[in-house]
């Protein structure tokens, strides 16, 4: 049998205890009522035999409570369940006056709820034995019956009763063998849905992972083309998720920052400065100030990446495709209105294209770079304050300022792992433009 079928088979025993035990609960209310009966008038029952049932019922309940809580196995509790209905029937229906043998036709239909044959049978047979046996122990002690009459009640009860008590034994097996076909034909399908289930599931993880690999390679190729691009688009997919995970803990956003979300967010950030493949590197890589024309060039690429996007096949039925190109269009956006490329302010700027503005800046202060190097914790912290509700959204500030010891952390660990490579690249493109002077300064 599959594990899936023994999870619910083992679940299904545990939910059947539960009931049984609560039909002992139940069942330490029934000699109060006898007593009622009692003392109405309706039943002459003796005070001694409704003590002994309080009792018994009131045992049973807390042995089998206590089976419950300490038993390792199910079935042992369950086992125990069934002896116990079944005792207390045979306690009941030992005193003439309390007869109640339709009863015992009920344990079998309890067994039932354990989809088992083997134990209804066992069940049936044990409530057989139960039944016989208080039978005969009435046969023998009841007053009512005279000596030559107590052999023929017994024949004539127990083979009635043997008659009636099979026949619903067929009829609770019965019901076990079709619900049991039923419930593992279920199962069946439910199996055969989740392994397929599971292969697209496994599917979708390699295409996610080969999908992340190809945006990682190409902010490695946008890397090549621009000295600090490359990382910086890597640590800029950390500072993302970063700001978006506490905008969700602090109750904001909470429908458009679901985890799936989040996560395209961080994905479509490598992508944010894909632009810039369009820039001369000569403008990329300046180690002073850029000129009036230069920054004009240099603020075409949001423009150009949202061209660029446009070839990317489409990914989550295109919903990353909106997000990478809000992204790369419109991080250059500010608050309040005075960004570009189009000026929008406010919340017309899309959440994911505000967040990665705030990352996007983050990284920029905490970077070295070919003309400055890289500004302290403190620093970073009152720009923030200073910039917020002006160059970024108040509660994005705020998310950046609650967040920086984590955030230099991250920003510790990259320059760890980056700087043999930093100091490499930093030096060539040094050379590089120191050539590039000489070379103008010969020209002229």
């Amino acid at each position: 049998m599959a594990t899936q079928e023994e999870q619910f088979f083992n679940e299904n025993i545990s939910k059947a205890n539960k009931f049984l035990r609560t039909l002992l609960l139940y069942s330490m209310a029934l000699p109060a009522v006898l007593l009622i009966g009692k003392a109405l008038g309706i039943m002459q029952l003796p005070l001694g035999y409704l003590v002994l049932v309080q009792a018994f019922s009131a045992a049973a309940f807390l042995f089998n409570m206590l089976i419950g809580k300490t038993a390792r196995n199910t079935r042992v509790s369950r086992n125990c369940l069934i002896v116990s209905l079944v005792l207390f029937m045979g306690l009941l229906s030992s005193n003439m006056k309390a007869s109640i043998y339709v009863s015992y036709g009920f344990i079998p239909f309890l067994s039932s709820l354990y989809y088992s044959k083997k134990f209804t049978r066992c069940t049936t047979l044990m409530t057989l034995a139960a039944a016989i046996g208080s039978m005969a122990f009435k046969s023998v002690t009841s007053p009512e019956l005279e000596n030559g009459s107590r052999l023929q009640f017994f024949w004539t009860m127990g083979a009635g009763f043997s008659f009636e008590l099979f026949l619903t034994h067929c009829l609770a097996v019965y019901m076990v063998q079709k619900n049991f076909k039923m419930l593992t034909s279920l199962l069946n399908v439910i199996n055969e849905s989740n392994e397929m289930n599971f292969g697209l599931t496994e599917k979708n993880i390699q295409l996610e992972e080969t999908q992340q690999k190809i945006l990682q390679f190409v902010s490695k190729i946008l890397g090549s083309h621009d000295f600090f691009t490359g990382n910086h688009v890597i640590h800029t997919k950390t500072y993302t998720g970063i700001v978006s995970r506490d905008l969700k803990k602090r109750g904001l956003y909470t429908e458009e920052l679901t985890e799936k979300n989040i996560s395209m967010f961080e994905t479509a950030s490598l992508l944010h400065d894909i632009g810039k493949i369009h820039i001369p590197e000569g403008i990329l890589n300046k180690t002073n100030s850029l000129t009036h024309e230069e920054f004009e060039i240099m603020k075409s690429h949001p423009e150009e990446g949202r061209k660029l996007l446009e070839f990317l096949p489409p990914i989550e039925d295109g919903k990353f495709n909106r997000i990478a190109k809000d992204m790369a269009l419109y991080h250059h956006e500010k608050w309040d209105g005075s960004g570009y490329p189009e000026g929008l302010s406010g919340t017309g700027i899309p959440l994911c294209a505000r967040i990665m503005a705030a990352a996007d800046v983050l990284d920029a202060l905490l970077s070295r770079r070919l003309y400055k190097s890289p500004m302290s914790a403190d620093q970073i912290t009152e720009i923030f304050r200073n910039m917020s509700g002006i160059h970024f959204e108040p509660c994005i500030s705020e998310s950046i300022i609650r967040c920086m010891d984590k955030i230099t952390a991250c920003d510790q660990f990259f320059k760890k792992e980056e700087e043999k490579e930093n100091v490499t690249e930093l030096e060539w493109w040094q050379r590089y433009h120191s050539y590039i002077e000489k070379k103008r300064g010969r020209s002229s």
